[in-house]
């Protein structure tokens, strides 16, 4: 028995000694070297000047608006420009499929472009979005990609996980973001409603049901960029088996102009499908 032990105390311990990766860009000239990246979430890149004055600006317009996830200038005073896109990053700049486009504004024309795309370490799947792929949402009020039915900003509340779906671990973090000011429930029901295609509820669609688990009260505000996170053990609270999968979502107060006036909204809807 000791002769298997160690290798696999050794192989733990390399395990939890993993750390994240610096991803280097660099300004060649006129362009991003290499210009597409993929990377882990938690990785940093790196972008390095070598000359002249650009930028690195999240998008795909050419114009700063002010909403982009990052910005800064690339010259010989700033040589330097990273962005650690961890779980937190991830959250409260959610873009479809983890890919943030970026360009140099002055040469935006000059097709200087890039990207990075986060792989996925989500430990699950969203389902039934507010975005016109499934049911429509109550009162045209249809949310962007992924996201669940619009509410007062235009936006849809965003829902997403990070960790894992491991029992043992017992590190799942539920996060929503692009809400309202105001409480939110997250909860956890065993069945997909409607399919997999919700129903209008309120101002949104009503994505995981039958059993419901009230998991946890949370609050959105301007102090945390109307993203919240859960703060309990998922696992315990909701009572889950390995093997089994659940459904997840956000039920949040609309209090402000209401699209479809009944001052609630709900999230996407995410499922995990538990293991030991």
């Amino acid at each position: 028995m000791k002769r298997h032990f160690f290798p696999l105390v050794t192989l733990v311990l390399l395990g939890s000694m993993a750390q994240a990766d610096i991803v280097v860009v660099n300004q060649a000239s006129m362009s991003f070297s290499p210009q597409h990246v993929t990377v882990n979430a938690g990785d940093t890149v790196r972008w390095v000047h070598s000359g002249g004055n650009h930028t690195v600006t999240e998008g795909t317009d050419g114009s700063i608006n002010g909403d982009e996830a990052f910005h800064s200038s690339l010259t010989s005073s700033n040589p330097t420009f990273e962005v650690v896109f961890d779980d937190v990053f991830l959250a409260a700049n959610p873009r479809t499929d983890n890919v943030y486009d970026y360009f140099c504004s002055p040469h935006f024309f000059s097709g200087m472009v890039g990207s990075v795309t986060v792989a996925s370490s989500e430990p699950g799947s969203s389902y039934c979005s507010g975005d016109g792929s499934g049911t429509a949402c109550p009162c045209g009020n249809t949310g962007g990609a992924g996201e669940g039915c619009a509410n007062d900003t235009g936006s849809g509340g965003l829902f997403s996980a990070s960790g894992s779906a491991s029992i043992g671990a017992d590190d799942l973090v539920l996060s929503a973001t692009n809400l309202t000011p105001g409480p939110g429930l997250f909860f956890q029901g065993n069945n997909a409603v409607n399919s997999g295609n919700g129903n209008p509820f309120g101002d949104g669609l009503r994505c995981a049901g039958g059993n419901v688990v009230r998991l946890e009260v949370r609050f959105a505000n301007s102090g945390n960029g109307f993203t919240t996170q859960s703060t309990i053990s998922v696992a315990t609270k909701g009572g889950v088996s390995a093997g089994q999968t659940k459904r997840y979502q956000y039920w949040y107060r609309d209090s402000g102009t209401s699209p479809c006036s009944s001052l609630f909204n709900l999230t996407n809807g995410y499922e995990i499908t538990w293991a030991a």
